[in-house]
């Protein structure tokens, strides 16, 4: 892994990490919402290390006088070091407005994931393992995530960080079914124009193996807290905009 440029973002003290633009096969065949696999292009940009941070929400709340949840205050999430949970679509787009950046859309989180080379996993092809990703935990009996960033086994190939395990990550983009591939690439897909339910990326710490994979897509109701014990997301900030939020 060549490390990258990296970046502090000024209004919440984000790690961004410069991803470069590239050509990738996005999706896979392995389950109907991942097919087909198709060609997609993005621009550079900047991502987030880790996901944002109990903290770092916690100063966004206080910043705009906004409602923290219910899990704020539950023992098992309520760490500063955590990853914020229980955030719906709408609180996690402000947040990243406030930051001076955007959520992620789709297609730059799985090339933040997994890059050009077709991987299974954001480390490479090998097997998941507890010691290696935050997953397979037990909700209800003790189960968690971890502080941000603390697995560094969980690494993409450009050095990000927990994108295969610890919490689930929104997107922008409105869920849809991937388009035909075709032998031009998709250039900065947007996803639909419209839908009922958002996009979620990434494994979780309650989730099987099978679903930490680069390529799992979780569409998602965007406004329930309901068992949202699980929903967190991360930073994007665009190429293009040079000062650090």
């Amino acid at each position: 892994m060549t490390p990258r440029p990296t970046r502090v973002n000024k209004k919440d003290g984000t790690t961004l990490i410069q991803i470069p633009g590239g050509e990738f096969i996005m999706g896979s065949d392995e389950f109907a919402a991942e097919r087909p696999p198709h060609r997609v292009r993005v621009s550079p940009f900047w991502v987030g290390r880790t996901e944002v941070s109990n903290a770092q929400f916690r100063q966004f709340l206080k910043e705009t006088n906004g409602t923290p949840s219910e899990y704020d205050s539950k023992a098992l999430y309520d760490h500063p070091d955590q990853p914020v949970v229980g955030v719906i679509w709408e609180e996690a787009a402000a947040y990243c407005r406030w930051a001076g950046g955007r959520l992620p859309r789709e297609a730059e989180w799985e090339f933040a994931a997994r890059g050009s080379d077709g991987r299974r996993y954001p480390w490479g092809d090998e097997e998941p393992d507890k010691g290696r990703a935050i997953y397979g935990r037990i909700f209800g009996k003790g189960g968690k995530p971890e502080a941000v960033g603390a697995t560094s086994g969980d690494v993409s190939p450009f050095g990000i960080l927990d994108m295969a395990g610890n919490v689930m990550e929104w997107c922008s983009d409105w869920y849809g079914p991937y388009p035909p591939d075709s032998d031009s690439p998709l250039i900065d897909p947007i996803g639909p124009a419209v839908g009922t339910k958002r996009i979620m990326r990434g494994g979780c710490w309650n989730f099987q193996a099978t679903s930490v994979r680069t390529t799992g897509r979780w569409p998602t109701v965007p406004f329930l807290r309901s068992g949202a014990e699980h929903n967190g997301f991360r930073l994007v900030v665009d190429a293009d905009d040079q000062h650090d939020g």
